[in-house]
């Protein structure tokens, strides 16, 4: 029986890492994270889950913040589907793409949810917070 060292095993797990990153493979890249080497935090990087929050304010307030704050932050809306209690909305900024999903959760609550990046695979945590941010803040302020 072969006992392999740790550094021996690295070389593989990385190129295994490569293969199905390259290849768009978020679940695969997982699958590899749990095995060690580092790979861990690669595919926490890649199958990262969008941002979300819940305001206390009525549906129809928060989307109109919501207009308002991606106007002010030149993100095109470029298509509106509606889902289960509440939209799905579909935005571009130059190379980044934005999905936002508004559901009504009561009448005085509504919850936000928010993936931003550059296609199916990098994501942009930090934009995809500040969307958030702003359209709470815009919320507090609309008159109504």
């Amino acid at each position: 029986m072969k006992i392999y060292r740790k550094s021996s095993i690295r070389p593989l797990m990385m190129g295994f890492f490569l293969l199905f990153a390259l290849s768009g493979c978020a679940v695969a890249v997982g699958a590899l994270g749990t095995l060690g080497s580092g790979v861990a935090g690669g595919a926490e990087y890649f199958t990262s889950t969008p941002v979300s929050k819940t305001v206390s304010y009525d549906y129809d307030r928060v989307k109109k913040a919501l207009l308002v704050t991606l106007c002010k932050m030149v993100i095109d809306v470029e298509k509106v589907k509606k889902i289960e209690n509440g939209e799905k909305i579909f935005a571009t900024a130059d190379d980044l793409e934005v999905v936002i999903k508004l559901k009504k959760i009561t009448s005085k609550l509504t919850r936000i949810e928010i993936k931003a990046g550059e296609g199916m695979v990098k994501r942009d945590e930090a934009t995809a917070t500040e969307i958030v941010q702003r359209t709470t803040k815009a919320a507090a302020k609309l008159i109504t």
